[in-house]
């Protein structure tokens, strides 16, 4: 089987990156559905249920992670992940004859489980396609995705709102962005396997032979460490991306309005860090171990000092917020990226899928329980908690360093 190419196939990541872009179709529509639905007495039944539909999707899109792990070590990552837009396209095609929450929450389960298979899939493309001496970097351009997706899809669904297309307008569009993202991607990769004469099938050529059971079993035990670093990292950054206009205003006293503005800041924030934990883990050795437990508590310092003093300033609160989202993309970023991929001498996109389905899990915690930590404890007892969560992350990134061996130095 051929190694990966010596130089970056440009054309071919970029598709990628524009593919994932459109996964966010299916994960952003329900953001334009709740005002729509909101003003629309015949989906009064679907808008009460849209907090239970929200989380079930979440629970769901975090299994398919895990499933995509194995699909795309089995079938090929181009595969995966080209079914996994198409189908959760055709699940929104689906949901705009979906009248009832029984039938809407179908459509909901089905297409959220399939897109779930994405990320696991980018990773085994970028891994077979990639020198491994740039693999981090491309990882961490390939994080970006998430950024540029959310914000393309919700200006693209806000201006169908605005233009009158009510929720099936919503719901048509999202399914023509998947169907048209797949469509691309398909193309796209099927040219670039063709022109470099690889299998759709292909996998990333292993750094080594396979180990004897002390070292399969050692290696799970970095992978289930590294899967709970980044459970309690999703736990904050989650948490942050989701409260923060609420906390600007119980904590600073600022308007909604310019609260909501404070909130954007925050992913930018975060794709420093991921380009920074991409440039230090490609030079491999002692830098994957500043990129992952230094920052970690780094951001657990600073929620700590929020904690004591969180009735302060807008300034000083969104900068220690920020610069916690910045530190703790830095090991997000590699748990969810390069290091399971590094890890296997087999099997990467399997254990890059449970890693990042760890994290997708972590979220789904961070919804409603800190909502009520915010509530009756107030800012404080809110950044006691997050900083709980990272210094939590801070020892499971040292123990992942310390047990991980070259697969995590390398």
């Amino acid at each position: 089987m051929p190694g990966a190419p010596d130089r970056l196939p440009l054309l071919a990541l970029a598709a990628l990156f524009v593919g994932y872009c459109c996964s966010y179709f299916h994960r952003a529509d329900l953001a334009a559905l709740a005002p729509v639905w909101t003003g629309d007495g015949g989906h009064a039944a679907l808008r009460a249920a849209l907090p239970d539909l929200a989380s079930l999707g979440m629970l769901v899109y975090a299994g398919g992670k895990l499933l995509g792990g194995w699909l795309a070590d089995r079938f090929g990552g181009r595969r995966t992940f080209v079914a996994a837009l198409a189908g959760a396209g055709v699940a929104e095609a689906f949901a705009v004859g979906a009248e009832t929450p029984a039938a809407f929450a179908t459509c909901r389960v089905l297409g959220m489980l399939v897109l779930g298979c994405a990320w696991p899939s980018v990773g085994h493309v970028a891994a077979a396609m990639t020198p491994r001496a740039r693999l981090a970097t491309t990882m961490a351009f390939l994080s970006q995705s998430y950024l540029l997706g959310d914000a393309a899809v919700r200006a693209v669904l806000a201006a169908v709102v605005a233009a009158g297309g009510g929720a099936h307008g919503v719901l048509r569009t999202s399914a023509t962005g998947l169907l048209g993202g797949a469509a691309l991607v398909g193309i796209v990769l099927a040219v670039d396997a063709r022109r470099r004469g690889v299998a759709s099938t292909a996998t990333p050529r292993p750094p080594a032979a396979a180990g004897g059971a002390a070292e399969r079993r050692a290696l799970r035990v970095v992978v289930v460490a590294l899967a709970a670093m980044n459970a309690a990292i999703a736990v904050v950054r989650e948490s942050m991306a989701l409260w923060l206009p609420a906390l600007c205003v119980a904590a600073a006293g600022v308007g909604p309005a310019e609260a909501v503005r404070a909130s954007a800041w925050l992913p930018f924030a975060s794709a420093v860090g991921a380009f920074t934990a991409g440039w230090l883990a490609d030079r491999g050795g002692r830098c994957v171990w500043w990129a992952t437990v230094p920052p970690a508590a780094g951001a657990a310092l600073l929620l700590a000092a929020l904690a004591r003093h969180g009735d302060a300033s807008l300034p000083w609160l969104l900068g220690g917020l920020a610069g916690a989202s910045a530190l703790l993309a830095m090991p997000m970023s590699l748990a969810s990226g390069v290091l399971p991929l590094r890890l296997a001498p087999t099997g990467g996109a399997r254990r890059l899928g449970v890693v990042d389905g760890a994290g997708s899990f972590g979220a789904v915690l961070a919804g409603a329980a800190l909502g009520r930590t915010l509530d009756v404890g107030g800012a404080a007892a809110f950044c006691a908690v997050l900083a709980a969560s990272a210094a939590a992350a801070t020892l499971l990134a040292e123990a992942a360093w310390r047990l991980g061996g070259r697969g995590v130095r390398a």
